[in-house]
């Protein structure tokens, strides 16, 4: 049985999400559904693309990844939401068509992107996405039940095309010989994750022992000498720094809640300097 997930910004306390999972259960019983998660922030695309990309590989290939997180409304406008699909690796992804989420799930420059070339009927237009899966995600979701080698969506759905959007979640850049990126999200542990993966650190390393720099309020813990191999390393609530599941280097504390302690937020630069 393929694998659905769904990965909003719906919460837990309202009906969404069920209504979500009760219409893909009666539209598709042949699919397992599973979330990923559905309390992400509101309207943050940019944590949506980081929590899937981080996820997606533990499940099965031929698995579709479904994400939809609402849009910032402008008064006196109102504008569709659209979708776009895309394959990576054996996996499917139906996301909100946002300039910069494909690269970010895709290692592959300009990665093919396929989108819907006409409109989609709006019974429920507080609600785009159950829209989509009644007519053309539906649609794919069928083809790829019924032809799980499918690598690309069918017609009506356009051909592919390089997806040129701008990245969201930067890639770590090197500035006068140091290696600067950035926290991209919090987790509900206050565990804070970079955007700093295992082989960039190691390729700018270069055997090198190195020091990373934080901009923590506890003025004892912004430099950093060493790569813990899990949280129970250091005692108490002192900090530790270890790569996560995805293989992106996390700041946490033993014991306690970093977002809060530390005083880092998202977007806060993480530095790493190679010593000698």
């Amino acid at each position: 049985m393929p694998v659905l997930t769904c990965t909003t910004d719906y919460g837990l306390k309202d009906p969404y999400a069920a209504m979500l999972r009760g219409r893909l259960m009666t539209r598709f019983p042949g699919w397992r559904i599973e979330d990923i998660s559905h309390n992400i922030s509101k309207f943050d695309l940019l944590e949506a693309v980081y929590v899937v990309k981080t996820a997606y590989s533990f499940f099965p290939p031929g698995s579709l990844h479904l994400v939809d997180v609402g849009f910032l409304p402008i008064f006196g406008q109102f504008t569709a939401p659209t979708y776009c699909v895309t394959c990576i690796e054996g996996h499917w992804f139906v996301l909100p068509d946002k300039e910069g989420l494909i690269p970010q799930l895709s290692q592959a420059i300009n990665h093919p992107v396929q989108r819907y070339p006409f409109t989609v009927p709006q019974p429920m237009p507080g609600f785009q996405i159950l829209n989509w899966l009644d007519g053309p995600v539906g649609m794919l979701i069928q083809s790829i039940e019924s032809n799980p080698a499918l690598e690309m969506a069918p017609e009506p759905w356009a051909a592919p095309v390089p997806d040129q959007s701008t990245r969201w979640i930067e890639e770590p850049t090197v500035i006068d010989g140091v290696l600067v990126g950035k926290v991209v999200y919090a987790d509900h542990y206050g565990n804070l994750h970079s955007n700093i993966t295992r082989h960039v650190l190691d390729q700018f390393a270069n055997g090198k022992a190195i020091h990373i720099l934080l901009k923590s309020v506890r003025s004892n813990e912004n430099k950093v000498e060493k790569i813990h191999g899990h949280y129970h390393a250091v005692q108490d609530n002192d900090l530790v720094l270890l790569y996560n599941a995805g293989g992106y280097l996390q700041i946490a504390l033993a014991q306690d809640h970093a977002y809060n302690l530390l005083g880092l937020r998202v977007n806060d630069r993480v530095m790493i300097e190679r010593i000698g």
